[in-house]
């Protein structure tokens, strides 16, 4: 029970921001306040690719600040619940139902955060959507170490006999097309276009310094 509930917070947490039926609003009781005309937009916004301002990734820079804080702050409240729902008693229930607050907090703060940037709802998930996949991609090939692996590989075929060498070849070639791929983000830039992924470098550590928070957040290393 407690595995499904932090599995459940974790995804109220990344989720992007939905249309709740036709009220547009992220959350029962919340209000967005785009009405009829607003879903009507955010539909027709949504009929392409999204694409990438810099006036945008600014603004989302400065929402994403202002959801950490969100994030803190509901992961620690949030925080013992399966122990209290593994206790089943009245009084445990009652935390547990006063801990749930939280939920319906993070989608009004969400709200608001969006307002203080100037973001619409289209503008949050297309901008995660295309952040995200630059970000991550980047921090996978730091994590797998592929250029380092490459030079390593690299020496190695330096020091064999020429049919040795010959033999190594297709891995270093191909070790060479990943961290190539890694470093150009060539399967980003096929999915989401050139420009988009030019946009977003621009801000690259301030979105992977953002990126890293929220990882921390998550895993209670944040401090």
């Amino acid at each position: 029970m407690r595995k499904a509930l932090w599995v459940l917070a974790g995804l109220l947490a990344f989720s992007g921001c939905k249309k709740d039926g036709a009220t547009g609003s992220d959350a029962p009781g919340v209000v967005d306040g785009g009405g009829v005309a607003g879903l009507e937009a955010e539909e027709a916004s949504g009929a392409g690719p999204y694409v990438v301002t810099p006036e945008k990734l600014t603004a989302y820079v400065d929402y994403q600040r202002r959801m950490l804080e969100v994030y803190g702050s509901q992961v620690k409240g949030l925080q013992g619940l399966g122990a209290l729902v593994d206790a089943g008693t009245p009084e445990a229930m009652a935390e547990v139902r006063a801990g749930l607050k939280v939920v319906e907090a993070k989608a009004k703060a969400e709200s608001e955060a969006r307002a203080q940037a100037g973001l619409s709802v289209s503008d949050v998930n297309g901008l995660a959507e295309v952040v995200t996949a630059v970000v991550s991609q980047r921090q996978l090939g730091r994590t797998l170490q592929y250029e380092e692996e490459l030079r390593k590989l690299e020496e190695l075929q330096e020091k064999l006999p020429p049919e040795q060498r010959q033999e190594l070849a297709a891995q270093v070639a191909s070790m060479r097309q990943q961290v190539e791929s890694f470093q150009k983000l060539t399967d980003v830039r096929r999915e989401y276009g050139d420009a988009n992924v030019d946009v977003v470098l621009t801000r690259e550590d301030e979105l992977m310094k953002n990126y890293q928070e929220m990882l921390r957040v998550f895993t209670g290393t944040r401090r």
